[in-house]
């Protein structure tokens, strides 16, 4: 009867630390959750500030910078932040309308003030017209109302809402993690009230229980002779089971074996496709150098066509077969966009990762700056670029000059043995 009661007692026990163990496992994965979602919450947060922070630095400053530089200087590189400006606007007012959507923000006043960056962006663009159109006036009235100050200013009563809108989020997002927090240690306390008791009455149980098996060891020893008996049937069991799994040994090997000889024939069709793929590759390079071999002679021909035509400028009047030559020099193009395809298929064919490890590594590289690229992969001169690109040898040096530090090589670096490590 006591035995009964104690195997109840720890029967309920253990079913109760287990629920409690479950319980707590279920609690920890919750707050793990929370603690992602909170990551999260935190995360979006901080990248709506942000962007939001971007409407004054990339669209509002710029925009400012832009017609203001060239109103100073009267120069187009001080054009570059407005150019900027109006580039990214579009895309970072999406980012911004995107996410403010996502945590249900109230859309009115983004709405606003989207409109009076647009407003003021187009207002920009006619400053810029009235000042290259030397209507200085108008230029000088516009500029006056000071437009930028006022979006300035409801930009920044818009982003302290904002940003009083994402700290109340991270707030609600904490507050749930630590309640969550709370319950986990409650069960943690219950379950070691629980646990402690039924060990130590375990451990007593598992004493008397030990004394029990002790005697039960000596009764043990009469079955030993029995088992004896049972084993020795097993051993002939064993032995004849022996033999069938070597059979089936024997059996596997052979098939193993004649695996082998089809895994032999498999690899020599493979380097035989391998040895046909490197031959394929060699026909597609001799056909990219035949190809730029061809461009260069086209070069050629336009550099000695621009030649004569430079002669026939000198004279009063031109003859009737310089003008012909005249016309077919405005009517042939160098490095035309189907030349290119066609260059740039062919040589994609030879180095597919080129242009995909260039944009890669600088993703802000301009089409003008990868066909150049292709252009010193092929080893052509300064000249011959030029004559290809139809600009001059100076307009060359200073595009690879440009390229040079977009790709961040150094003055001493090699842009050629940078270009040639491009696989």
């Amino acid at each position: 009867m006591e035995n009964n009661v104690n195997k109840r007692l720890i029967t309920t026990a253990v079913i109760i630390i287990t629920a409690l163990l479950i319980l707590n496992i279920m609690a920890t994965l919750y707050n793990n959750g929370i603690i992602e979602e909170n990551r999260k919450l935190q995360k979006q947060a901080e990248e709506v500030k942000v962007t939001i922070s971007q409407f004054a630095i990339v669209i509002i400053h710029n925009l400012d910078l832009g017609v203001r530089g060239y109103a100073l200087y009267k120069k187009e590189k001080y054009l570059y932040p407005m150019k900027f400006a109006l580039r990214d606007k579009d895309s970072i007012l999406h980012i911004v309308e995107r996410s403010l959507v996502m945590q249900k923000y109230p859309m009115d006043e983004f709405y606003q003030l989207r409109d009076s960056i647009n407003a003021y962006a187009d207002l920009c663009i006619n400053l810029f017209e009235l000042f290259k159109a030397n209507n200085i006036n108008e230029f000088n009235r516009i500029s006056d109302l000071d437009k930028g100050y006022h979006l300035w200013l409801q930009y920044e009563r818009f982003a302290k809402k904002v940003y009083q809108f994402e700290n109340n989020i991270n707030e609600n997002a904490k507050a749930r993690y630590y309640s969550a927090m709370q319950d986990d240690y409650l069960i943690q306390i219950f379950l070691l009230v629980i646990c402690f008791p039924t060990l130590l009455f375990t451990a007593i149980h598992t004493n008397k229980k030990f004394k029990i098996e002790v005697r039960l060891r000596e009764s043990e020893a009469e079955k030993t002779s029995i088992l004896s008996s049972q084993n020795k049937l097993l051993e002939s069991i064993v032995t004849e089971r022996t033999r069938e799994i070597e059979e089936k040994n024997k059996t596997l090997q052979t098939q193993y074996e004649e695996i082998a000889a089809q895994n032999d024939t498999l690899n020599k069709q493979h380097e035989a496709l391998a040895q046909q793929n490197e031959a394929l590759i060699e026909s597609k390079r001799l056909q990219l150098n035949l190809y730029t071999q061809n461009l260069k002679e086209k070069s050629d021909m336009i550099a000695h066509i621009t030649k004569e035509l430079d002669n026939v400028s000198k004279k009063v009047v031109p003859e009737q077969k310089q003008i012909e030559k005249f016309d077919s020099i405005l009517n042939f193009s160098i490095l035309t966009e189907d030349d290119w395809e066609r260059f740039k298929k062919i040589f994609q064919e030879v180095y597919p990762n080129f242009f995909a490890k260039l944009r890669y590594r600088f993703p802000a590289i301009t089409a003008s700056e990868l066909r150049l690229s292709a252009l010193i992969k092929m080893n052509l001169s300064l000249k011959e670029a030029g004559t290809m690109l139809a600009i001059s040898a100076d307009s060359v040096k200073k595009s690879r000059y440009r390229l040079k530090k977009r790709l961040d090589l150094k003055e001493e670096e090699s842009l050629e043995e940078f270009i040639r490590n491009i696989g």
